[in-house]
């Protein structure tokens, strides 16, 4: 590779003679897993990363400004490919160091499956980043949110499946429909204000829809901001912390599984959270059956999408559940999960 290569990747590659055709060449021999350099016939610059069809998931992807994130199937084989495109020519250089960023992460994984989670969660990573607040820290609505998905790993999650299988299913930091995934079980973790008006937001019609699955749970954890210096408040990344020291003790290789996840969520170990202390409070469980107070993506008319509404816990009672129940099912989900 030239020294101008080296400084742009797709500079070198050939322009391809079909319109519909691209030209690829791959990142990195050292790298495993098959991350190519793209161009196609109007020398627009891509990137991608080519895996098995069985590893990829439906999972809603980041948007960033002049860049468009997708999955291309291929008709030729059982290989699909997840691209980066650039859009705005004059990004380039910026677009670069993105894409050794993503190749970076790849590039350590052991799996092309964890390769391919990287990829996708290193894209995460960027969204957040450039969408996020002016100090780059998350808003004090995204530390509740994730600080009630975190609740619901170590107090539900981990108990049953141990910490590697429990990051695992933790799939909401990709962006995916639900926060947790375990086999066709299915885990939706939401934050509230104690206090507040009993009501939870609801961001997708797919969050509550259970037409593709054998069960689904809502998990409702009170997360309040602490005004005094009380010694059972916690920040974000103390109570985060506090998790993958849990994680490191017992099963040390899932902890690079729980950071990927935590950058994908948008949290920097260097953000200073100490102004920001919160205090967890009850929890209550629910189980989205027939006639749970939702609105449900399969149930919705072609061309309506983009679907965010709120649900009413008080009408949620008669739904309600004992966390015994969310035990048995996740262990049911379980054994047919790894049959």
């Amino acid at each position: 590779m030239t020294k101008n290569e080296r400084g742009d990747p797709w500079s070198g590659i050939p322009t391809p003679d079909r319109a519909a055709a691209i030209s690829a060449r791959c990142v990195d021999p050292s790298v495993r897993w098959g991350i190519f350099w793209g161009i196609d016939a109007d020398r627009n610059c891509f990137m991608f990363i080519r895996h098995a069809r069985a590893v990829g998931r439906a999972l809603r992807l980041p948007k960033l400004r002049g860049l468009r994130i997708g999955i291309e199937h291929s008709s030729e084989s059982a290989h699909d490919s997840l691209v980066v495109r650039l859009i705005h020519r004059e990004q380039r250089d910026i677009f670069h160091r993105l894409c050794l960023d993503i190749v970076e992460a790849a590039g350590r994984a052991e799996t092309e499956e964890r390769a391919v989670e990287r990829f996708l969660a290193r894209t995460w990573r960027w969204h957040r980043l450039l969408a996020g607040a002016p100090d780059g820290r998350l808003s004090d609505r995204e530390q509740q949110g994730l600080i009630g998905e975190l609740r619901t790993l170590e107090a539900r999650l981990m108990p049953e499946l141990g910490p590697a299988a429990a990051v695992q299913c933790w799939s909401g930091p990709f962006g995916a429909s639900r926060d947790f995934e375990i086999g066709r079980t299915y885990i939706e973790a939401k934050a509230r204000r104690g206090g507040a008006t009993p009501h939870v937001p609801v961001t997708s019609a797919h969050q509550l829809d259970a037409a593709a699955a054998e069960r689904v749970f809502l998990s409702v954890v009170e997360v309040t901001r602490a005004v005094d210096d009380d010694a059972n408040a916690t920040t974000v990344s103390e109570y985060a912390e506090r998790i993958r020291a849990t994680v490191a003790e017992r099963e040390l290789h899932a902890v690079d599984l729980f950071d990927e996840r935590l950058a994908a969520a948008g949290l920097d170990w260097n953000d200073d959270y100490s102004d920001r202390r919160w205090l967890l409070g009850d929890e209550r469980l629910f189980e989205v059956r027939d006639g749970f107070p939702r609105i449900a993506a399969s149930c919705l008319p072609s061309g309506v999408d983009n679907v965010r509404y709120s649900i009413s816990l008080v009408e949620c009672e008669r739904f309600r559940v004992d966390a015994s129940d969310l035990a048995a099912a996740i262990r049911g989900a379980t054994h047919d999960w790894k049959r």
